[in-house]
């Protein structure tokens, strides 16, 4: 095959035709191949979930108030299930930690946060 097109040489405009021709011609062939029998090329089984199996996001405001009660008691049996295995394990809970440290401490950490926040309204705001 390549011994018929050895001696062809496409120079100037007719290299610029051509050039043109198969940037135009590629991607309408390629869209006539997809487009033929694309349910049997292309067919993905279960690629769009079932909707009733998404989540659904609440809109009316009692339903909105109804979630966010759901996560808080979900938030608290998840906490109270911690301080459980916290306590058999003989950790402190972070109050008890608070409770232990001695008021020098206290009164330090009260200072750095009066001066940090001293310092933030002190600053200049941009």
């Amino acid at each position: 095959m390549l011994k018929y097109f050895k001696n062809i040489q496409i120079q100037g405009t007719n290299l610029e035709i051509f050039r043109f021709a198969f940037c135009v011609s590629f991607p309408i062939a390629t869209m006539i191949w997809v487009g033929i029998d694309t349910h049997e090329k292309l067919n993905i089984p279960n690629f769009r979930p079932d909707p009733a199996r998404l989540n659904q996001i609440p809109k009316d405001p009692l339903e909105i108030r109804a979630e966010v009660e759901r996560m808080r008691a979900e938030r608290m049996e998840r906490r109270k299930r911690l301080e459980e295995k916290a306590r058999r394990l003989n950790i402190a809970a972070p109050t008890e930690q608070q409770d232990n440290k001695t008021e020098d401490e206290q009164e330090e950490l009260s200072n750095v946060a009066g001066a940090i926040v001293a310092a933030a309204a002190a600053a200049p705001s941009s």
